[in-house]
């Protein structure tokens, strides 16, 4: 009984971080902390009635999704979205998902249950319909997520871990964008990697991406001239 109780603790511990690290994440992503705005630990976790420690925990998870810096001996800080950051999301996934997609698609040609794809596209779908941008943004990089994990390459899936969270952020800025349009977009990327198609996989995920580019470093910019505080 007694080797019990430190497991029990690990566990409790492990999601009390989870859920700090998803209400933290949650509250960068819809502005409710701003970027640039620090995050003492000592604040957060008077506010949340929790221990440093735990907060501290999920700070650390933050700063592995990028969502948040954090220097020695001071506090972590929202980061901040501007062309850099943008253009940098954006090369990184056009070297990474068309890979994925690509591997996707080979794999259900040879026989992989292509159903975490439609369901996935669904769960998207019904969240664009709902027009609840946090959902939206959920959904659409979640949907990325389920294409590198059907690839079946863990390193790329472990990759690509790093940076959906920032995806799902930038989804949300952007949340202006023509939903219809990303949905009819999402519809003929799985339908290309279901196929099993790979170029046609391979270049529906490049395109795809690619299009996002201009359009989201339009509203990143007049975001940024709207409120230069950023």
């Amino acid at each position: 009984m007694a080797r019990d109780l430190p497991q029990a603790e690990t566990v409790d511990d492990t999601s009390q971080t989870r859920r700090i690290y998803d209400d933290l994440r949650r509250s960068i992503i819809t502005g409710q902390y701003r970027e640039g705005e620090k995050l003492p630990e000592a604040r957060i976790a008077a506010m949340l009635g929790t221990s440093r420690l735990p907060v501290r925990e999920a700070l650390a998870l933050l700063e592995f999704d990028g969502i948040v810096s954090a220097l020695p001996r001071r506090s972590a800080v929202v980061r901040s979205w501007d062309r850099t950051a943008v253009e940098e999301l954006f090369d990184v996934r056009i070297g990474l998902e068309p890979l994925a997609a690509r591997l996707a698609a080979a794999r259900i040609r040879h026989g992989a249950d292509s159903s975490p794809l439609r369901a996935a596209l669904r769960e998207a779908q019904e969240a664009t319909d709902s027009r609840d941008p946090l959902r939206i943004a959920e959904t659409n990089a979640k949907l990325h997520g389920v294409i590198v994990e059907l690839s079946g390459n863990s390193l790329l899936t472990q990759l690509m871990r790093t940076i959906l969270a920032r995806m799902a952020w930038l989804f949300f800025l952007t949340a202006d964008r023509d939903t219809d349009e990303q949905r009819d977009e999402h519809r003929h990327l799985i339908d290309a990697i279901s196929s099993g198609d790979e170029r046609m996989a391979e270049y529906a995920m490049l395109s795809h991406t690619e299009a996002g580019r201009a359009p989201t470093l339009a509203i990143v910019t007049a975001l940024r001239h709207a409120d230069p505080g950023h």
